[in-house]
This record gives C-alpha cells, sequence and structure tokens, in this order.
C-alpha cells in the first residue's frame, strides 16, 4: 500500500496535475578566457532551467540565469585562475526540480604569459601565472647545434598546474621549452 508521502516522493505533482520538472542530467562547462561556456540536456517536462553558481561545491549557490528557455549559457566576467562550481534545475508550473550534479570550471588567460625559471640541485624549474592553469609546458630535445623541430612532447600534469620542475640531463644536446594552450 502506497501512502501519501511515498506517491509525493516518486511523483510530486503541481496545480493542475503537472508533475514537477524532473532534474537536467549532463551539465558540462568549458573554461574559456575569463568565461565558462555551460550546457545541459533537456529535462522531461521542463518550460525553463535555472543556472546557478559558486565559489565552491559545498557554498551556498546564486542564480545566474533565470527562466533560461535555452539548453546553454555563457557565464562571462569570471577571474581567470579562480574555480568555479555550476549546476543547474529545471521549472514548470508545479515548481523547481532539485540542482544537478555540480561541474567545476577554472577560466584561463588567453594572452601569451610570462614564464619564469630557475636552476636548482640539477633541475629547471618553471613557474607562469596562476590564471594560466590549463596552459601545457612542451619539451624538445634535439643533437647540439639541430635548432627547433617538431617534436614537442608535452609534458604530464602540467595542465593542471603552473609551475613544473625537470631534471637536467647532459646527454640531452639542445633542450627547448614552450607554454602552450590546447
Amino acid at each position: 500500500m502506497l501512502l501519501a508521502a511515498d506517491i509525493s516522493a516518486n511523483f510530486a505533482v503541481g496545480p493542475f496535475g503537472t508533475a514537477a520538472a524532473i532534474v537536467p542530467a549532463g551539465l558540462t562547462a568549458l573554461a574559456g578566457n575569463g568565461q565558462a561556456v555551460l550546457s545541459w540536456n533537456a529535462s522531461a517536462n521542463a518550460t525553463g532551467y535555472y543556472l546557478k553558481r559558486s565559489a565552491g561545491i559545498s557554498q551556498p549557490y546564486t542564480v545566474i540565469g533565470a527562466n533560461l528557455a535555452g539548453l546553454g549559457f555563457t557565464n562571462t566576467g569570471l577571474a581567470n585562475g579562480t574555480p568555479c562550481y555550476f549546476v543547474v534545475s529545471a521549472t514548470n508550473s508545479a515548481g523547481e526540480s532539485a540542482n544537478s550534479a555540480a561541474v567545476m570550471v577554472q577560466p584561463v588567460s588567453l594572452t601569451p604569459a610570462v614564464m619564469s625559471f630557475g636552476v636548482n640541485q640539477g633541475q629547471i624549474q618553471f613557474a607562469w601565472p596562476q590564471d594560466h592553469q590549463g596552459w601545457m609546458l612542451q619539451v624538445q630535445t634535439n643533437p647540439p647545434a639541430a635548432g627547433l623541430g617538431t617534436n614537442w612532447v608535452t609534458l604530464p600534469g602540467s595542465n593542471l598546474t603552473n609551475q613544473m620542475s625537470v631534471l637536467l640531463s647532459p646527454t640531452n644536446g639542445s633542450v627547448f621549452f614552450r607554454l602552450v594552450y590546447p
């Protein structure tokens, strides 16, 4: 036997017998220069969406887009290098759904970065601005006097930080480094 609480938990019905909107799925976020480009899948029986942003996954979310008709939104004016968390909910005449799963995005500067370096204990240490996290440090080694070629190799994990240390090897001829954005 179903109780009224069981029915309302499984199928929320609003005015005129309208089922509440279903939680949207598939929220994705792409980082841009001072912005986040967000998209999500359509939610059954939704007539609009609320997009919300937070500075931390467990902090309160603020509505940045209300009654959105489309399945995407570009949030501009964000600080490069600062993580942002987003959720989306669906609405209709019966009310608002719960929030979707959160996604995190960290906007990244696209202007050329000034990279610093130093040598310490047989390693070369590189650093670049925090707002360029997401860029990749690449290396190329060539025989002496060969110059630049096309054999660039991305150092693993360099896109997840703004500093890296690389062991110097006396067996390498010419060694070149560069910082690139995918």
